[in-house]
């Protein structure tokens, strides 16, 4: 009972910020003189639209709409990110050998750039090489392209261009010095743009280029109108190789998963696509009629990161016995501090890895169990006069209350803590490497860090902790932990990578080499204008087959 009380005063707070939060100017649209104005006929409305510059769709490929209609990719993933065999987007048909290595596209020859210019191989050859050279390129990107081969002598500046890429007419051969285990998913996210527009921009400068003032893509939907920070229009394409959309688009301007006006406007028939993580939005639109609600699953998790090393003075660190990691798993009540804190916008977690097709089934949930948690502590000899230091890099009020809610149900099991944020250079504060990484010291001061995990690809969540890979700072090299890594990254199959990464989850349910807290999934809104969408929704963050230039709106 005293932890419910806990939790409900921090609820009052809670929920009054997010009552500010969603404020907004008016239930109807604002026109660029400042007045209203209302949903125009035959056209779809979403937010996201550009504040100062369109962002490249290079580094968030699919956080806003635009990014996702302006620009096609090679090939198409399905709803699950997995890429679809056979037929591509941009490309006719895609052919990956058996060993990884080769990969060949083959491009379609009724593509065209929105300024009516054929879309050439040479478009992608040169997108992928520019593409390194920006400092907004997505991480899976950057590692896909660098396994190719020649192009460790392309960034040395030793050659001019990438030695494995070639063309041969409208093919587009891709060879690999080493596997590159998302190449076919990279190639389901990255946008070829055109060299012509391009070619003469600094890579340091492309993000704040005037291309991104009024961009010129490949996609369903070309720039029609732009008022920059006010609204924007998308118009369909008639030279679209798979048919032009029938109806238009209205941007109004928001971050990418963050508009305070999302409520009033889709109440007042303003926005008929969007997606959000605050569940305050979704809680008042519920019930409101003409709009649906979608949850869907995506790779976002909160987590602590445990720190195992010894410490700079050489003793053992308070974590590094997995009986009082797991003791801090059965002491957390986390269904109650959720439904408390979130309101049952987020959902525990047991694993890195959320929920869907990518998570085997069995792993142990953790349910609340204080006694075991104690037990698991005389197990592992815990001195109770042990005080863990807790770091956070969030400087919401929300994280507070969290950290308060978790310092109370441990000290009701005998383990203290105290909690911080830390400000200022946290690549050095909180992830700089041992000098051994596999017996230490460790090289930062904390016991544990709570923070995030958002992922394009499952080598993402994972990666970061093999011996002495960039980032972990925190988790001691081991052969078993090296090998069941290694195995999801020895082949481009998606189903064997699943596999092996079922084998590396059951693993990391039990030894605990970080402690997940819980998920957050977006919230899909559309209203029922609407009409062909996809039965099964994508995560709305990146791309996926769902065919947005085929729907139609109703009148």
């Amino acid at each position: 009972m005293k932890n419910k009380k806990l939790i409900s005063l921090f609820v009052t707070s809670l929920l009054t910020l997010n009552l500010v939060g969603c404020s907004s100017t008016g239930n109807e649209g604002q026109s660029e003189q400042g007045g209203t104005t209302k949903a125009a006929e035959n056209t779809l409305y979403t937010n996201g639209g550009p504040e100062e510059f369109f962002e490249a769709p290079w580094l968030n490929p699919g956080t806003f709409v635009y990014n996702k209609v302006l620009y096609d990719r090679l090939i198409f993933a399905d709803e699950n990110l997995d890429p679809i065999p056979g037929e591509g987007q941009l490309a006719k048909s895609y052919e990956m050998s058996e060993d990884g290595l080769n990969l060949k596209f083959t491009l379609r020859e009724n593509v065209f750039w929105h300024d009516g210019e054929p879309i050439t191989p040479q478009d992608i050859k040169w997108s992928i090489e520019y593409s390194l050279k920006t400092t907004v390129i997505n991480n899976v990107f950057a590692n896909t392209f660098k396994a190719i081969e020649g192009a460790t002598e392309y960034l040395d500046g030793k050659a001019d261009d990438i030695s494995g890429i070639t063309i041969d007419g409208n093919n587009i051969d891709i060879k690999f010095e080493k596997l590159a285990p998302d190449a076919l998913l990279t190639f389901t996210q990255f946008a070829p743009l055109p060299e012509k527009h391009l070619k003469d921009v600094d890579p340091v400068q492309f993000q704040q280029s005037e291309f991104f003032r009024n961009p010129i893509g490949s996609g369903p939907f070309k720039v029609e109108e732009v008022k920059m920070g006010n609204y924007t229009t998308l118009a369909g394409f008639d030279k679209y190789w798979d048919g032009a959309p029938t109806y238009k688009m209205h941007l109004n301007p928001s971050a990418g998963d963050s508009d305070p006006n999302l409520v009033t406007n889709a109440k007042g028939g303003l926005l008929d696509y969007s997606y959000t993580k605050n569940i305050a939005d979704v809680k008042s639109l519920d019930g409101v009629e003409g709009i649906n609600v979608d949850k869907v699953d995506v790779r976002y998790t909160r987590l602590f990161f445990a720190n195992k090393f010894k410490k700079k003075d050489g003793s053992e660190a308070p974590l590094a016995d997995k009986k009082v990691r797991q003791a801090i798993m059965y002491a957390l009540d986390m269904d109650e501090i959720l439904d408390g804190i979130f309101d049952g916008a987020a959902e525990k977690a047991n694993s890195l890895t959320p929920d869907g097709v990518d998570k085997v089934d069995g792993l142990n949930n953790y349910d609340y169990d204080p006694e075991k948690a104690k037990k698991l502590l005389e197990e592992a000899n815990w001195d109770p006069n042990t005080e863990l230091d807790v770091v956070y890099y969030y400087d919401d009020q929300q994280t507070v209350d969290l950290m308060s809610i978790i310092q109370n149900y441990l000290s009701q099991v005998g383990i203290k803590m105290k909690f911080r944020l830390v400000e200022g250079d946290l690549a050095t504060l909180l992830w700089s490497l041992p000098e051994d990484p596999v017996n230490g010291p460790s090289a930062v001061d904390f016991d544990l860090c709570y923070g995030a995990t958002a992922a394009l690809s499952m080598h993402e969540y994972y990666d970061r902790y093999q011996t002495g890979a960039a980032l972990n700072s925190h988790t001691p090299g081991t052969e078993e932990l090296d090998k069941l890594i290694e195995a999801t990254n020895k082949t481009i199959d998606a189903q064997e990578q699943r596999e092996a990464f079922f084998n590396l989850q059951k693993y990391e349910n039990e030894e605990l080499f970080v402690l997940p807290l819980y998920y957050q999934p977006i919230y899909v809104i559309t209203s029922d204008k609407i009409q062909g969408m996809p039965e099964k929704l994508g995560n709305p963050q990146f791309n996926y087959k769902w065919d947005i230039h085929k729907w139609t709106l109703a009148e």
